[in-house]
């Protein structure tokens, strides 16, 4: 029995529900009365331009800073792996809990007595903080496979550096443009970020988008510059699949990291520790902050006419629970689909390019989506529910996918030969060797889940209050105790990310 089709249908179906007729809707509305007046407006260009420059600088930034350090993890180095790890952090941790990280170490009070808010170095510097792991992710896994082509190099004359740079970068160029168009595609599209950080003169699309729905209800130009952003994501997203397959057609297998002598390998470490010491220091930053203020750790409870942490925190982890009820057997049904599909010889590229479209669509985008489809059901819970699926089913099947192709072709065809069928060898088979790429990609779902910000922003009420929009909430009030709280319940907030991502993925799984 061929199950793909028939497990892809649920999934379809969802996105035909929660993600095609939103989207039919803001084209329409887009490409209608609101095409005209963004066209002949500079200020939308300005916008554009600025989104466009802004994701390109970041990506740029991004990996000429990953190059060299991808060079140093070639070498085995005291605390190498820890490091590794660490470098992922910052993917996991709400763009709330960052912005007031750099607030706190670059902001009007921040410790370091220089104000960067509202400058594009501050926004620069947090895309760098954002995504520097995840594009040096992608080329350590490329690292084995460069040390045959080196030691070519070497034969010939060439230094370590040279070689690297004539001979290696080549061979990493898959690996870049993967990363580099990951790190356009969160900065192109960013909300949090800018929306704190930057001000109105760096304000991105997506920020341009909720300001035209929420003081303005200017519908049309909104959906007409939500139409740009996603005809730009779009293109970036397919050069990314691309880079995507020519990456997994040049892994090789190698030796492990290189032998440093003593000496070097620990001034490596220390040189290495210190880089993503003053890399990560708004974390630092941030913990400070919100110690010399410790009377806001018990009056955030209070609320003193904001939204108390208790009541924030419980719409937090229901939101979160209900979302993974439902993200779970979607993302699962999505990558088992393409699996089967891919070991029963189908064509399944559609159905992988299909679930990959949440990734294209910004949260601000989903939320005006939904509230121009479904009206009727505005102020709905099942409304903000559809919107966090949507948003992370896909973090979960992305993680699962690679262990699915991983898993052993001899242990299937040997309970295929003792007349197991497809339901069983599930069941019996294939769910127990999937554990840890489960367990990894819940926790990712749910980090994303518990620091979602900008669907939430749109499709909010007063009583969805989540630690996200208290925090938003007390940096609109000017004054030190708000700000004060606002760092507090940002502590609470990463806390409770990092803790769900390290509780279920303990280090098991990958983002494929």
């Amino acid at each position: 029995m061929r199950l793909s089709p028939l497990l892809a249908l649920p999934v379809l179906l969802f996105l035909a529900l929660a993600l095609g007729y939103p989207l039919a809707r803001v084209l329409l509305l887009g490409l209608g009365e609101g095409l005209g007046e963004t066209l002949h407006n500079p200020y939308y260009w300005g916008r554009l331009g600025w989104s466009l420059g802004y994701g390109l600088a970041s990506s740029l930034l991004t990996v000429l800073l990953a190059l060299p350090l991808a060079y140093a993890f070639r070498y085995r180095f005291p605390g190498r792996e820890a490091l590794l790890s660490l470098s992922t952090v910052p993917f996991v941790l709400p763009t709330l809990v960052v912005a007031l990280g750099f607030l706190a170490l670059a902001g009007p009070r921040g410790l370091l007595g220089l104000n960067l808010q509202g400058t594009p170095w501050i926004l620069l510097w947090a895309a760098v903080f954002y995504n520097l792991g995840l594009v040096l992710r992608l080329l350590v896994v490329l690292l084995p496979s460069l040390e045959t082509p080196l030691a070519a190099a070497r034969t010939l004359g060439a230094s370590p550096w040279r070689a690297y740079l004539r001979v290696g970068v080549p061979l990493l160029a898959p690996g870049l443009l993967a990363g580099g168009g990951l790190t356009f595609l969160y900065t192109f599209s960013s909300f949090g970020l800018p929306l704190v950080l930057g001000g109105t003169r760096y304000a991105t699309l997506e920020v341009e988008i909720y300001t035209l729905l929420s003081y303005r209800l200017a519908f049309p130009e909104a959906t007409a510059l939500a139409l740009a952003q996603l005809a730009v994501s779009a293109g970036v997203t397919l050069l990314y699949l691309w880079a995507q397959a020519r990456l997994a057609l040049s892994l090789q297998s190698g030796a492990g990291p290189r032998t440093l002598p003593r000496p070097k390998a620990w001034a490596l470490a220390l040189a290495l520790w210190l880089g993503f010491a003053l890399l990560y220091a708004p974390l630092l930053a941030l913990l400070l902050q919100a110690l010399q203020h410790p009377a806001a750790f018990t009056s955030v409870w209070r609320g003193d006419g904001f939204t108390p942490a208790g009541e924030a925190l419980w719409n937090t982890l229901r939101f979160a629970g209900l979302t993974l009820l439902l993200a779970f057997p979607i993302g699962f049904l999505y990558a088992y689909a393409v699996w089967r599909g891919e070991r029963q010889g189908r064509g399944t590229r559609w159905l992988d390019l299909s679930g990959m479209l949440p990734l294209l669509v910004s949260p601000v985008l989903v939320g005006l989506g939904y509230l121009l489809a479904y009206p009727r059901l505005s102020g709905s819970l099942v409304l903000l529910v559809a919107a966090y699926t949507l948003l992370s089913y896909p973090l979960l099947s992305r993680a699962l996918l690679p262990a699915l192709r991983a898993m052993p072709h001899s242990v299937l065809e040997a309970a295929r030969t003792l007349g197991a069928g497809p339901w069983r060898r599930l069941w019996r088979v294939e769910w127990p060797l999937l554990q840890p790429a489960l367990r990894s990609g819940a926790a990712l779902t749910l980090a994303a889940v518990v620091g979602e910000f900008g669907a939430t922003l749109v499709l909010r009420r007063p009583e969805w209050t989540t630690l996200s929009l208290a925090i938003y909430e007390r940096l609109g009030r000017p004054g030190a105790t708000p700000f004060a709280e606002a760092l507090a319940l940002a502590v609470l907030l990463g806390l409770l990310a990092g803790g769900v991502f390290y509780l279920l993925d303990r280090g098991r799984g990958t983002v494929g």
